[in-house]
Order: structure tokens, then sequence, then C-alpha cells
């Protein structure tokens, strides 16, 4: 009876589904859910998984993404950093969430890996305006992965705003003086 009761215990850990919020894949969309102690995500910083475990090496170090990340006030520099020290205190998850759209869609093959490879080569370390609606990291993340830049926010306090680029500038303004503020 205890076998029994043993193998079943085996049979349904085997079979109990895991979170997959911790397992990347090399060109994986990270996403940083920024919520400020608000019930809602304001906005999500987003990052691209290269990961010192895939074995591609990107010059990553043991650095496990590259991101868009704020150098100055409004300057933005491409750099490998890590995922726990982006955190903070927000919820991060894989967010491929253009995978399914057409125009969107990739191979998971070889070639598809390259090119995003070169494009993180043609990228590193260079330093540009930040831009809300033309250089953020949303758009820098999706064009690594996709080979074309998109900016939605989805799920985002910010997402309707953005169907009006005057209305989202407005938001994204309070926004940022919020931040500002909040975080002096």
């Amino acid at each position: 009876m205890k076998n029994l009761i043993l193998v079943a215990l085996i049979l349904l850990l085997g079979i109990t589904p895991t979170e997959s919020s911790g397992e990347f894949q090399f060109g994986d969309i990270i996403a940083f859910e920024r919520t400020f102690e608000l019930e809602t995500i304001v906005y999500k910083h987003y990052a691209f998984y290269v990961g010192p475990s895939t074995e591609i090496d990107v010059g990553q170090g043991d650095n496990d993404i590259i991101h868009l990340t704020g150098k100055t006030c409004m300057v933005s520099e491409i750099a490998f950093g890590k995922i726990e020290k982006v955190k903070g205190t927000s919820t991060v998850l894989k967010d491929n969430y253009l995978d399914e759209v057409e125009g969107f869609k990739i191979q998971n093959n070889k070639a598809t890996e390259d090119l995003m490879i070169q494009r993180i080569k043609d990228t590193i370390k260079q330093r540009s305006m930040y831009r809300p609606f033309k250089n953020n990291c949303e758009l820098y993340v999706t064009r690594l992965r996709y080979g074309k830049p998109s900016f939605e926010q989805h799920g985002t306090l910010v997402e309707p705003f953005l169907k009006k680029k005057e209305a989202a500038t407005k938001a994204l303004k309070t926004v940022a003086k919020y931040i500002v503020t909040k975080l002096g």
C-alpha cells in the first residue's frame, strides 16, 4: 500500500503544471509590471532575454537581459543587466504578446535566432535621447524579437491613451511627474 501511495504521489508531481514565468529562453520579451503602490499596472518596462544559460554569447557575461535603460534623465543606453536588479518590486513575466499577431509571427529556428543576435550586436551600447513614442524600451525589444517595433503597453493604465497621441503624451507626463515626485 505504501508503494502504491508513493507511485501515485510521484505521478501527481510529474504531471502537475509548473509556473513558467522563470523559465525564459533566448529571445523572450520580459515585462516588468510597474504599479507604484497602485492597484493597477501603470506601465511595463520591457527587456529582451539573453540569459547566461542560453549558451548564446552576445557579450552579456553573467547578465540575463538587454534593455533600453535610462542613463541620465532623458538619455537612454542599450545595456545588459540582471532581471533581479531591474525587477525591484515589479512582477516579472514572459510577454511575447505579438507572437500570434499577423505580421509579427516569428519562426523558432536558427535563422531567426541569428537575426536577433545580429540586431543585438548592431545596437549594444548605443546612446540616444529617450522619446516616449519613438525610442522606448518596448519599441527596442519588439524590434529585436520581430524585426519591427511595436508600442502598445497592453494591460496597463497608459494603454488606452496610446490610441490618441496627444492624450498619451499628457498621460505620460503625468506618470513621469508622479514618478519623479514619489521617487525623488
